[in-house]
């Protein structure tokens, strides 16, 4: 039911197909820019940096840094008052509409 754009890229074309498959496009508010830096001092503080409430934070598990950010990640969130949740979760009750770009619940 969710679907994120590759590098983001979205426009009517996409929203379209995305709608006809019955999939909600699902963006982000903060990016750890973990494909250019893998320093996971880096990926931590620029997440850290951008997060915020009803935020969706983008990470990639297949660069050697980001992975090891993540309690980090986590811990300094949740030292902010903020809970780390699936996309599915921060949207609940409801759920995110086909073909709608979202970047973040609020």
């Amino acid at each position: 039911t969710l679907m994120r754009p590759p590098q983001g890229r979205t426009d009517e074309r996409v929203a379209a197909v995305s709608r006809s498959l019955g999939l909600a496009q699902i963006l982000w508010t903060v990016t750890a820019s973990d494909y250019r830096d893998h320093d996971p001092e880096v990926i931590k503080s620029r997440i850290l940096d951008g997060a915020a409430p009803g935020g969706i934070l983008l990470l990639h598990d297949i660069y050697p840094g980001t992975v090891p950010a993540v309690p980090g990640i986590i811990d300094g969130l949740r030292a902010r008052g903020l809970t780390p949740v699936t996309v599915s979760q921060l949207f609940a009750p409801d759920k995110p509409r086909p073909g709608i770009a979202y970047w973040n619940a609020l």
